[in-house]
């Protein structure tokens, strides 16, 4: 044999071999409303093989950054998959008004009803829920077209959570009223029966409970200030009793239970994802959703967050010794964890309770100020997630100039105690990125949706809910800053404090999966993560 052919049978070898060392699993684990943060501040309580174990050996990124403005759960779940900013995908927010008809329109809901012949069967498909209404393509998506031997599944209580992370691409499932996992007719005509069976068994609550037993006694706890929680004094000697049976939906959603409920599903899903065939890849999406409710209801100072993350981690290192007792090797599979956002300190913190940003007499007072200048009408159609939408209609058969209106709205609301920043529509799409907070602001402007002003209220404040204490949507370090770890893959571990941004996280997956990029996705690659 010459001295040719042997260097070109080398090269296809090392190709073989480069394309082989390539995981072929990615496991992205979203947990909401989880500041990056907390990751330092609970450590040291963590056990051996959860957090702990993808802190010493992946690659944590310390300062990952959400570079927009809100700072919600609809836009955190659209950026991570998408790879891309609000005002490219279109999710700012949960829902808008539509311009023509003056009523709001939701991201994930359509206007189609339940189909009267699911009934309330175990295997009904809703045909309410939506899956096409985000403006890029997520990460799953591109997998699933990029290869026909690809799979993706994505998990998560909430079906807004899931049907963000997932887009239109592969399989999506989330909990329903009954507490039963489901999903919808947009992407399945009917439940797997791997899926009917898990239901039938009632499994989801075994991990529910008419009480929630802290899992540590008191001293052990980091934070003092608890509501529901029933937490032992170290001295205290007393065998837990099972409560009064709970609502299930309500025990998953506000209790770790729904943690874990989550990932026990989720290692049913991936035993159906194995083995891989072909040259395709498998994608498993877990949006962890409890959390964000736990931290809303509670506050991140409590001990009922500080104890739903001990349990998470304690269901995580169970998740991660079933995961990788599948895999064929532990470069095979690699392994995110990141958050759609952090959270607000409770407005009550501090002892005396901090005012808060009231929306409806927001509502109220700017219709009566354009009320009392142009005429008694009904100016304003509402406010939702940081946008005052106003009814165009009535502008224009009062033959005002919208431009002239938003202008005087944006001048106006900043007299509102709390409102540090107001910005017409008209100037987001003129370009107005002066300082960093109105980048961010921009950053999540999407015309056809957001409003016709964009307010933005002062750091700790947030809007007056009677049934939150700790909310996100801002564009503060509390809110912004999130973690984000990259583990196995074949990527070696390393700690950076260079920052980034959370839209690099698909295409940086996809890079490191070998599979199309989602399309519209222009953020870096991820350094750290090349080989």
């Amino acid at each position: 044999m010459t001295i040719r052919p042997l260097i070109i049978l080398a090269l296809s070898l090392a190709c073989v071999t480069a394309h082989a060392e390539r995981p072929r699993i990615a496991v992205n684990i979203v947990v909401s409303s989880m500041r990056a943060s907390d990751l330092d501040r609970y450590g040291e309580r963590f056990g051996e093989g959860g957090f702990r174990r993808l802190l010493d050996s992946g690659i944590v990124f310390t300062d990952c950054r959400l570079d927009y403005m809100p700072t919600t759960t609809a836009a955190g779940a659209a950026s991570i998959s998408t790879g891309t900013l609000p005002a490219i995908h279109g999710a700012v927010s949960e829902r808008w008004f539509n311009r023509n008809t003056g009523k709001p329109v939701s991201l994930y809901i359509g206007d189609r009803t339940m189909r009267e012949e699911f009934g309330m069967e175990a295997d009904c498909i809703s045909s309410v829920y939506e899956c096409s209404r985000l403006g890029a393509q997520t990460l799953s998506e591109a997998a699933v077209s990029c290869n026909a031997d690809s799979k993706a599944v994505t998990i998560a209580l909430d079906a807004e959570s899931a049907i963000l992370t997932a887009g239109s691409g592969g399989e999506c499932y989330w909990i329903d009223d009954k507490g039963d996992w489901s999903s919808a007719d947009c992407y399945m005509k009917t439940l797997p029966y791997w899926v009917r069976s898990y239901n039938e068994t009632g499994f989801n609550r075994v991990f529910t409970s008419g009480t929630w037993y802290g899992k540590y006694t008191r001293n052990r706890y980091l934070n003092t200030r608890s509501t529901d929680i029933t937490v032992y004094d170290a001295s205290t000697r007393v065998k837990p009793s099972k409560g009064a049976e709970p609502d299930i939906v309500q025990a998953l959603s506000f209790t770790p239970a729904g943690n874990i409920a989550t990932l026990e599903f989720a290692k049913k899903a991936l035993g159906t994802m194995l083995p891989i065939r072909g040259q395709g890849c498998r994608i498993l999406n877990i949006y962890i959703d409890a959390s964000r409710n736990i931290a809303e209801k509670y506050g991140p100072e409590s001990i009922e967050y500080e104890d739903m993350l001990y349990c998470l981690d304690a269901a995580l290192e169970d998740f991660l010794t079933y995961l990788y007792a599948q895999a064929e090797s532990t470069s095979d599979v690699v392994v995110t964890l990141t958050s759609d956002h952090g959270t607000s300190p409770s407005f009550d913190i501090t002892g005396e309770p901090e005012d808060r940003f009231n929306v409806r007499q927001f509502e109220v007072i700017v219709n009566a100020f354009l009320s009392a200048r142009h005429g008694q009408d009904k100016w304003v159609l509402g406010y939702n997630d940081n946008s005052l939408y106003l009814d165009h209609d009535v502008i224009f058969n009062r033959k005002q100039s919208l431009e002239e209106i938003r202008t005087e709205v944006a001048t106006f609301v900043l007299q509102f105690r709390g409102v540090t920043h107001a910005v017409s529509a008209t100037a987001m799409q003129n370009g107005c990125c002066g300082n960093p907070v109105t980048r961010r602001m921009q950053n999540g402007f999407y015309p056809r949706r957001s409003g016709d002003v964009v307010i933005c209220l002062a750091p700790d404040r947030i809007e007056e809910r009677e049934d939150k204490v700790s909310m996100s949507g801002s564009p503060y370090n509390y809110d912004s800053r999130i973690p984000l770890i990259i583990y196995g893959g074949g990527a070696k571990p390393v700690r950076t404090d260079r920052r980034i941004d959370i839209t690099s996280l698909a295409p940086t997956v996809a890079h490191m999966l070998g599979i199309c990029c989602p399309s519209a996705s222009d953020a870096e690659i991820l350094e750290e993560t090349k080989r």
